[in-house]
């Protein structure tokens, strides 16, 4: 679904994957954006409101949204939990002060801000600035971390909320670039395949690349998967070539936790379970590809397939095939 609307459009329907905003009514950029988040907020015009202009667009994929805000004069946005995300905050233009249990941090170019909601977040906006957020529902996350630990986590995720861009937050920056390069590649409907892709890339990003409550617990060492546990994924994955999976489907499949899911396949076959999952879909891919329909390109083949980094999967096939798609797409 998707919905652009004005001062004069009637209200959308809730739960919309895709909301785009232009307007230079305050009350109006925060009914929207209330709508679209699910979770309620205050904001504020820290100067003239005559002056005022937004530009706000909302994109959902999976458990993962895509915020990007622009707000002409300075604002503050009171956020009050309860809210069913966690967001990282990007900052290309401008700054914002994240104020959250009696600590600030800043948002700029060079310092993304991780935000758990457990208590009252303060931002303040200077003027022009401009925010690329990423929303991701906090469910999936606990879900997500269920599956790296091999007991039941006691207590809700809190993320400490710096993160260096350019440091330690390089794990996060990759995910969120692809997920970029997703939306760029996909304007109409993501494909399933992709979208429970990069939702895992995101959420296994966050959960391993910044420090939470958490952290320690998932790097213990944990018992590899026995070996019939592993056979049982094998068959799921050779059975589901344009099915959506992830590594935590696959370790749900097993009953196993990721970590003793990769350890298993380290020990068995001398790779992980993602790049196996990669090669099946290359050869799925190919069979696309040699028994291809007039009309059919690369590109499509390549999306159906999970790839949605044109290059990268070109490469790859060539390095497993010996051969460029488009020239077994001639055959």
């Amino acid at each position: 679904m998707s919905l652009a609307f004005t001062e004069d459009l009637a209200r959308p329907d809730l739960g919309a994957d895709t909301v785009d905003i232009r307007t230079s009514r305050p009350a109006l950029a925060r009914s929207r954006t209330i709508e679209f988040l699910g979770c309620g907020h205050a904001m504020t015009v820290d100067d003239d409101p005559e002056d005022f202009d937004a530009a706000v667009s909302w994109r959902r994929v999976g458990g993962v949204g895509v915020l990007r805000s622009r707000y002409r004069s300075p604002v503050t946005v009171t956020c009050t939990p309860p809210i069913p995300w966690v967001t990282i905050s990007f900052i290309p233009r401008g700054a914002v002060s994240f104020l959250a249990g009696g600590a600030s941090t800043v948002g700029d170019r060079g310092r993304g801000v991780v935000l758990d909601y457990g208590e009252r977040v303060d931002m303040r906006w200077g003027p022009g600035t401009e925010q690329f957020m990423v929303a991701i529902d906090r469910d999936r996350l606990e879900r997500g971390l269920r599956s790296l630990v091999e007991d039941v986590p006691d207590a809700p995720l809190a993320f400490e909320p710096g993160l260096e861009v350019d440091s330690t937050g390089r794990a996060v920056v990759g995910a969120v670039t692809s997920l970029r390069a997703l939306l760029a590649l996909s304007p109409g409907q993501v494909p399933a395949v992709l979208a429970g892709e990069v939702e895992h890339a995101v959420v296994t990003a966050l959960l391993l690349g910044t420090r939470h409550n958490h952290r320690e617990r998932i790097f213990r060492r944990s018992p590899p998967a026995p070996r019939r546990v592993l056979r049982r994924v094998l068959e799921l994955v050779d059975s589901a070539h344009d099915r959506t999976l992830t590594v935590a489907d696959l370790a749900a499949c097993a009953g196993v936790s990721e970590r003793a899911l990769h350890a298993a396949f380290r020990r068995e076959l001398g790779t992980t379970p993602m790049a196996y999952l990669r090669t099946r879909r290359l050869e799925a891919a190919r069979e696309d590809l040699l028994t291809a329909e007039p009309g059919d390109g690369v590109t499509e083949i390549a999306l159906r397939h999970g790839f949605s980094h044109l290059g990268r999967f070109a490469a790859a096939y060539r390095v497993r095939f010996g051969e460029a798609p488009s020239t077994t797409l001639r055959r």
